[in-house]
């Protein structure tokens, strides 16, 4: 276990006594990622926001060096989100914002985000965020990239308010304009600015 959090609403109604362990996911979990995508892609609007994932997409996060976390209520798990070496549109992005492979190296693509919807309102997003920053840095990471749909208004004020900025806009490939946002997780030194 990471850290345990409390939660104040189950439902949409307040609660008391509720709590969440916030952990790192192995593939002895997967089926519980696969059960959990299910009861988020079931209440969304547009399904084209959250694209399933499958065990071994899952398996070779975990096999490069990333790593995906989760918060369970009991045995139950209610949000997750992962954190993975850039590769293909993502690797694209970082080099046209200019990052060397140094950095590039040095970074972290963060996504698959999920709260289960009985769980929402309890700040899931941001404490899984806030978590996946300081795995990343503890990983010696100095960018973490990520993208969002634009529409998805509550998931774009979270990162922005933990210091993400908006690099640009890309459509994908199901035509979801999403914004492009990066993070520095550490801060250069004088050194750097004048070298």
């Amino acid at each position: 276990m990471i850290k345990r959090v409390k939660l104040s609403k189950f439902n949409g109604e307040l609660c008391e006594n509720l709590y969440a362990d916030v952990c790192y996911i192995t593939a002895s979990n997967f089926n519980d990622v696969a059960n959990l995508y299910n009861r988020v892609s079931d209440a969304l609007d547009n399904k084209n926001w959250l694209k399933s994932r499958d065990e071994l997409y899952l398996m070779d996060v975990l096999d490069k060096g990333g790593f995906i976390i989760g918060c369970y209520v009991e045995e139950t798990l209610v949000a997750s989100a992962l954190c993975e070496a850039p590769s293909g549109d993502y690797l694209d992005y970082l080099y046209e914002l200019g990052l060397d492979d140094c950095d590039i190296n040095s970074s972290y693509v963060s996504g698959y985000v999920m709260v289960d919807p009985i769980y929402r309102g309890n700040a899931l997003h941001r404490i899984l965020m806030e978590t996946r920053i300081e795995e990343s840095l503890l990983r010696g990471k100095d960018f973490i990239i990520t993208a969002i749909a634009k529409e998805n208004i509550f998931s774009l004020n979270t990162v922005l308010k933990l210091g993400f900025e908006i690099q640009f806009e890309k459509e994908n490939e199901y035509g979801i304009k999403r914004n492009i946002l990066t993070k520095r997780l550490v801060e250069l030194s004088e050194e750097e600015f004048t070298a």
